[in-house]
């Protein structure tokens, strides 16, 4: 005969069966996706809302006035709601995800797709630009918090209209000197001489802001046009774009007998007297010009 079980000893093998002999089999992670309704639908629910929530304050309003007699002002008081509801509803900055694999802004597929970089093959005249950054700032460095060529309270207006031009233009200037080596800042200053900051009537007509002559004898109609003289060698360049003049004046100083001043680097003083001694321009003084220019308007910043 067997001896009674104690309350512990049921409990025990209770315990055990109900935990230890089976234990649980886990259970597989499940992800949920949510995928945004269309838009049809948001604005159904939208305009369902808008109307519960009119006819509750019509009705509402309604028997408020008939209590006092104002009935005759009702309509108007009506339409008065919903042009204010609607506005709000407009004035809200509410983004609908109207479709499943749209790009959000901010991220790198909505960055690609509102860039648009003109493609460039080879050595074309048409400038390549660096990559579209959020701040472009002198040293192209979006940490670098100050703009140096921003227009100052105390800037006359020649100051600004060639910080206007620098700003304009700088992006163009520090690409070229990425492809072929020439310093950002000599050919800013050079831009800023020749064409007074834009202003000249050979950038304005001509977009040549770098005074390149032709000296072809059998150019197309449109190729160049006279500035000067009957002359032949007062005949200039005209481009398209302004972008176009740029890239020109690239291929011209990387060309010829201005190749060698590549051996400069960056130092824009021997650039400077570099391309005075090689002809570049009849005014003697022309590197003292470009230097002043460059230290004045701390061009040597695009160098870097």
């Amino acid at each position: 005969m067997n001896a009674p079980r104690s309350n512990d000893f049921v409990w025990y093998n209770t315990f055990s069966t109900d935990f230890s002999t089976r234990p649980r089999k886990p259970q597989p992670h499940v992800r949920r996706s949510f995928k945004a309704a269309p838009l049809w639908l948001v604005l159904k629910r939208l305009g369902s809302a808008l109307r519960k929530m009119s006819a509750a304050w019509g009705h509402r309003m309604g028997r408020h006035m008939a209590e006092r007699g104002w009935t005759a002002f009702l309509p108007w008081i009506k339409g008065g709601t919903v042009a204010v509801v609607f506005l709000i509803v407009l004035n809200e900055n509410v983004s609908f995800h109207v479709r499943q694999g749209d790009a959000l802004p901010g991220t790198a597929a909505a960055t690609r797709a509102v860039s648009h970089q003109p493609a460039v093959a080879g050595a074309s005249l048409q400038p390549e630009w660096p990559g579209t950054s959020h701040t472009d700032i002198a040293g192209g460095n979006a940490s670098e918090a100050i703009d140096f060529f921003a227009d100052a309270p105390t800037d006359d207006a020649e100051t600004r209209r060639a910080k206007s031009y620098i700003r304009r233009f700088r992006k163009v200037a520090r690409a070229e000197m990425k492809k072929f080596g020439i310093p950002a800042s000599v050919k800013m200053a050079q831009a800023l001489v020749e064409s007074r900051a834009g202003t000249s009537r050979l950038a304005r007509e001509n977009n040549n802001h770098f005074g390149i002559k032709c000296f072809s004898k059998s150019c197309k109609k449109g190729h160049c046009s006279n500035f000067g003289d009957d002359h032949h060698k007062d005949f200039f360049r005209i481009y398209p774009t302004a972008w176009e003049s740029w890239r020109a004046h690239s291929l011209m100083l990387t060309q010829g007998r201005y190749r060698k001043l590549l051996d400069y680097g960056t130092d824009y003083r021997k650039w400077a007297y570099g391309l005075k001694e090689l002809g570049y321009a009849t005014d003697p003084s022309y590197a003292e010009t470009l230097i002043r220019t460059i230290e004045e308007y701390q061009l040597w910043r695009l160098d870097r």
